[in-house]
């Protein structure tokens, strides 16, 4: 675990998203990375033999990261391995709805859709299938306002889903490879209302925000002037957009993501540069050399890139990970850097500086903090929570995104957690809805098409525990005993090879329900995968897995070791 200069930890790899960002941005500007075998290589490591990418090494694939990976491969000059698997992979992304889920199993979601119809049009060049099915799901996508929803009957009109709706329809019909779509019929949805609307969230200062009341954001200006471009529109104000966007620039070179924050990332720089370029300004001279230093200084060694320099990006992951295991040498730091990282533009935990909250972080900064007995503004993480729900009562990791379990179970546990009540913040009957989804085969399902797995059904059982159900909850969790195994510990699958992260959420729901733990079984699991000082995910793994197996691993030694500690609920 690296502690930086700006008092939060990193866990020491790239994050796909900005290095994403970072080589489109150097694109943009005419430009390369300093390393770019680096970081192409990265972006190759993260394909699975599916044919899809994953956000990290080990994960399954998704249409997030496949995107993100194909586009910055190609922006590098590089072909996409795989392509007729990847083309399988992402046939089994399509809903009976007509749209586009992240994995196969998952509902349907405008991010989704986005991602699987740019990688079909750009990265495959084939047509997008079954478009006239597309056009009816992204019709309904649209809200009474003219703005688009991230799914059918939802009523949180976003810049973004505006965005990926115009753009996933425009790679549809129209591009490299979808010749067999070129008599599609026009655009799904009321195009006059759509472009009202988002020209109607441009603000008094130039730039725009994500929706009605939303102040102005770097972001959500580069989402609205791509989107209306892609209408054929383009804002009210482009003077006062331009303006907008020239006033975020940095003495230090880069851009700030709004009004004070006073900080350059690569997201920002992404979103500056992408919104200046769809507007007919290309940044020359001084302030695109500014720019492209700025970018090229965030690559890791031989590898992608951070939100900012290397020494100064903490994430809240390896931060919070720090706080609950007492690692870092000054735990007030890591405390107020969890602080900082509830931004004032969203109620929930960002990643890294830059990027947008997530769940799964919120609830590891929740937990942290509770260990020196702090909390998070209540007020605003419940509004979050709240309005981060699904219409089908589930969660996704990110606003907008297909709900899947662990991100269900997140957001609930992040509640009772923070000292909220889940019934007066959630849609309690619709979060057991979700679950309930998820059920089969005695077991539980990460998303409702999935095959069951040990976290999965680890975290149906809590949830179901702390939304009133405690006689299913003791049944669910009963039944984790058919995955444990003979080598020590819990599997993923019956039968299956121990891990450290099934293993963890085994004794945390265990404890949790006042179940009895294996503690000699749970140490000889320890033993295969201690490596030196840390811990790896897995025992067929001998490298040590970084600073969040680390902190699973100690609190999992502790309660092998007989301590009287319950574990903290933490999921990834």
């Amino acid at each position: 675990m690296t502690v930086l200069g700006d008092g939060g930890a990193r866990q020491g790899d790239a994050d796909l998203w900005c290095s994403y960002a970072a080589v489109r941005t150097l694109a943009w500007l005419g430009d390369n990375p300093a390393d770019a075998d680096g970081v192409a290589g990265y972006l190759r490591s993260r394909q699975n033999a599916d044919g899809g990418f994953a956000w990290q090494r080990g994960l399954p694939s998704d249409a997030w990261a496949t995107y993100y990976c194909s586009q910055a491969l190609r922006d590098l000059g590089e072909p996409v391995p795989h392509l007729d698997k990847l083309g399988e992979w992402l046939d089994q992304l399509r809903t009976d709805d007509g749209g586009f889920a992240m994995t196969p199993g998952q509902s349907a979601d405008i991010w989704a859709t986005y991602y699987a119809c740019r990688t079909y049009a750009e990265a495959l060049g084939a047509p997008v299938p079954r478009v006239e099915a597309l056009a009816g799901w992204l019709a309904a996508t649209q809200h009474e306002s003219g703005g688009l929803g991230w799914q059918p009957g939802d009523d949180r009109p976003d810049v973004r889903a505006g965005y990926y709706g115009a753009l996933a329809w425009r790679a549809a019909v129209s591009g490299a490879g979808t010749r067999g779509n070129a008599g599609a019929a026009g655009p799904p949805w009321r195009t006059a209302e759509l472009v009202r609307w988002l020209r109607h969230q441009q603000c008094p200062d130039g730039g725009f925000g994500f929706g009605p009341g939303a102040a102005s954001c770097a972001w959500a200006t580069f989402r609205a002037v791509r989107a209306l471009a892609a209408l054929g529109a383009g804002p009210a104000d482009v003077a006062a957009v331009r303006r907008w966007l020239s006033e975020r620039w940095l003495p230090t070179g880069g851009y700030e993501r709004w009004v004070g924050y006073g900080r350059a990332d690569v997201w920002a720089c992404f979103s500056a540069v992408g919104a200046l370029d769809t507007l007919g300004h290309r940044l020359t001279g001084a302030r695109r050399a500014g720019v492209a230093r700025f970018v090229r200084s965030c690559q890791l060694p031989g590898s992608g890139f951070t939100y900012r320099d290397p020494a100064a990006a903490g994430d809240s992951l390896a931060t919070a990970a720090a706080l609950i295991t007492g690692t870092g040498p000054d735990r007030a730091a890591l405390a107020g850097w969890l602080h900082a990282a509830h931004l004032p533009y969203e109620g929930g935990i960002m990643y890294m500086p830059g990027r947008g909250a997530e769940v799964r972080c919120t609830l590891w900064a929740v937990e942290a903090l509770a260990t020196v007995g702090e909390r998070l503004d209540g007020a605003r993480l419940a509004g979050w929570l709240r309005d981060l729900q699904n219409p089908d009562g589930g969660y996704g990791y990110w606003l907008g995104r297909g709900s899947d379990l662990v991100s269900t179970a997140s957001a609930v546990e992040a509640t009772q957690a923070a000292g909220l009540t889940p019934a007066e913040v959630l849609d309690v009957a619709g979060a057991l809805r979700f679950v309930a989804g998820c059920a089969g085969d005695g077991a539980y399902r990460p998303v409702p098409g999935a095959v069951p797995t040990l976290s999965a059904t680890a975290q149906a059982a809590r949830v179901l525990q702390l939304l009133g159900e405690p006689e299913a909850a003791l049944r669910v969790g009963r039944s984790l005993a058919a995955w444990a195994s003979s080598l020590g510990g819990h599997a993923s699958a019956p039968r299956g090879l121990p891990d450290l992260m099934s293993t963890y959420q085994a004794v945390l729901t265990q404890q949790v329900l006042g179940l009895p733990v294996d503690r000699a079984g749970l140490g000889r699991l320890l033993a295969k995968v201690r490596t030196g000082a840390g811990y790896s995910w897995s025992p067929i793994s001998q490298q040590p897995a970084g600073p969040l197996a680390d902190c699973l691993g100690v609190q999992l030694a502790a309660v092998a070791a007989g301590a009287p500690v319950t574990v903290r609920r933490l999921n990834l």
